[in-house]
């Protein structure tokens, strides 16, 4: 295939996913609690564990019902369609449909990890990242050309995340997501090894996909109420920031040294604040914290095995030589209310309009065409 541009993070999302995938895979032990849809008043929704988790065919990465109005994008992805004629995330056809509107070629899928943090059981959510993970390998055998899954690893035992990311290298799919913020070890702690020895034998990247950076919350209904859009606001506008956490953990934890061939990924992460970030460890390892013996300057490590994507930001062209242009990949997050889809030739042409088309093609394309083993 002649790929000219690849979406580096889009995503499949539990509201859409199949109701009944976990009731018939699941074993008897598990089948009452996994999630599942079951009718009520307001029309079919999902229930885990016995609690109700939200809309069946929702808004976007929730569970939100559809509703008009909820933002300039969301209308547009009204008016050309999403919204009719089915589950357009998690059926083949219509998938394909949405990526030629918007003029791409193949996209990286993040799964259902999210679904992990509404579950109270590790071994409950291990069984449904598991099924998801079957799923998501027969669901990219139907274009393999177009759709690069990412399995769901869980976090709550670094062998068991070995073990399944093992198991989902035969099964397909060509990279795997793993929950950062809600890790029994964080990630610089040396018991997540294994999982790292994992990804460089399968030459499987991993994901850090953010989740938002933990801002102070109302303390209560009547200043969530009072309040909700200011605070909504400023969580919405760290949600990336998030990630500067997970590239210190990584390269402070000697892993990328330890195993020179593990590729890591910061999802959704953006890249403008990078800069900063990597200068900032540079220099606190070479002041105070060099007996961390590490090969080379924390940037160095990371411009030899990590990456960011980012959607539309104005600032990118300018900050590609400080990043480094094999280590920027591009997404339209689709189908995410908060995306850029499917205006997403007008965002690329706008922030890389000034970028050599050598470059461009780099970021849009090639790194995660080779990264994800689709060039």
């Amino acid at each position: 295939m002649d790929y000219r541009i690849i979406s580096a993070d889009c995503h499949i999302d539990m509201t859409w996913m199949p109701g009944d995938l976990w009731t018939r895979n699941a074993p008897a032990k598990w089948r009452d609690q996994v999630p599942q849809v079951r009718e009520s008043t307001d029309g079919p929704r999902w229930y885990a564990e016995d609690k109700e988790l939200g809309v069946f065919g929702g808004l976007g990465f929730g569970f939100d019902r559809v509703q008009r109005g909820f933002s300039k994008h969301v209308e547009k992805m009204f008016e050309v369609g999403f919204y009719e004629g089915g589950p357009h995330p998690t059926t083949p056809a219509l998938r394909r449909k949405d990526q030629v509107l918007d003029g791409v070629d193949a996209e990286v899928m993040y799964g259902i990890l999210g679904i992990g943090q509404r579950l109270r059981d590790p071994e409950l959510m291990q069984v449904v990242y598991e099924i998801y993970n079957t799923w998501a390998g027969d669901f990219c055998k139907t274009d393999p050309g177009r759709f690069v899954g990412l399995a769901c690893l869980p976090n709550h035992d670094p062998q068991a995340a070995a073990a399944e990311l093992r198991r989902v290298a035969g099964l397909g799919l060509r990279g795997a997501d793993f929950a950062v913020g809600t890790a029994v070890y964080p990630i610089w702690h040396g018991a997540w090894d294994p999982l790292w020895e994992a990804a460089q034998d399968c030459r499987i990247p991993i994901s850090f996909h953010t989740v938002g950076y933990p801002v102070r919350e109302p303390a209560d209904e009547a200043m969530a109420k009072e309040y909700n859009l200011r605070y909504r606001a400023t969580r919405t506008t760290m949600f990336q920031i998030a990630a500067a956490e997970f590239l210190a953990s990584i390269v402070f934890s000697g892993a990328l040294d330890r195993f020179p061939g593990f590729k890591f990924v910061l999802g959704e992460a953006g890249v403008g604040w990078l800069p900063y970030v990597l200068d900032r460890m540079d220099e606190e390892y070479d002041d105070r914290y060099y007996q961390l013996n590490l090969s080379a300057k924390p940037s160095e490590l990371w411009r030899r095995q990590g990456y960011s994507t980012y959607q539309h930001e104005p600032s990118v062209a300018t900050m590609i030589p400080l990043i480094g242009e094999d280590n920027i990949m591009w997404g339209s997050d689709y189908p995410h209310p908060d995306g850029i889809w499917p205006d997403s030739q007008k965002w690329i042409a706008e922030d890389l309009g000034s970028v050599s088309p050598a470059v461009q093609r780099k970021i849009v394309c090639t790194n995660a065409g080779k990264l994800y083993g689709l060039l």
